[in-house]
């Protein structure tokens, strides 16, 4: 992977949001090594927009919750089986039910595969090109749903 996290980042997500990193495990075979995860995170953010009409601060701060799709990989055995859009669902839907306003991820211009998961199956939408965003120099976009 041409990931621009180190290991110690995915460490803190599966620390902080155990419930949001999952792992694929083939239920048919005696080896039962994982054989694709998706790791994710949630984002907060608290918005410090005053409204005029309101004297009490507080009431009118809003939080943010974007969650946040940081890596989702399937061993090449067992691409195109429907594990990456198993994986990908069940952390979106997690994500929903923890209040997530929105979900992003960034993933390489290149990785057609992924594409077409994100934007043409999971409906997600092109918000940014990342210029030379991962290790390899690739350019990445940001995607996001709504």
């Amino acid at each position: 992977l041409s990931e621009p996290y180190s290991v110690y980042t995915y460490r803190y997500f599966l620390h902080r949001w155990p419930q949001l990193c999952i792992l694929a495990v083939p239920s048919d075979s005696a080896d039962k090594r994982p054989i694709g995860c998706v790791v994710c995170k949630i984002d907060v953010k608290r918005d410090d927009d005053i409204d005029a009409a309101s004297e009490n601060t507080d009431a009118a701060r809003k939080v943010n919750y974007t969650g946040y799709i940081g890596m989702l990989a399937v061993e090449t055995n067992y691409r195109r089986a429907g594990i990456g859009t198993a994986l990908a669902l069940r952390a979106i839907q997690r994500m929903q039910q923890m209040g997530c306003q929105s979900i992003q991820l960034e993933t390489e211009v290149t990785n057609k595969g992924a594409m077409r998961l994100y934007e043409d199956r999971l409906g997600f939408i092109r918000e940014e090109l990342l210029v030379k965003y991962y290790l390899n120099w690739n350019n990445a976009y940001r995607l996001r749903l709504w």
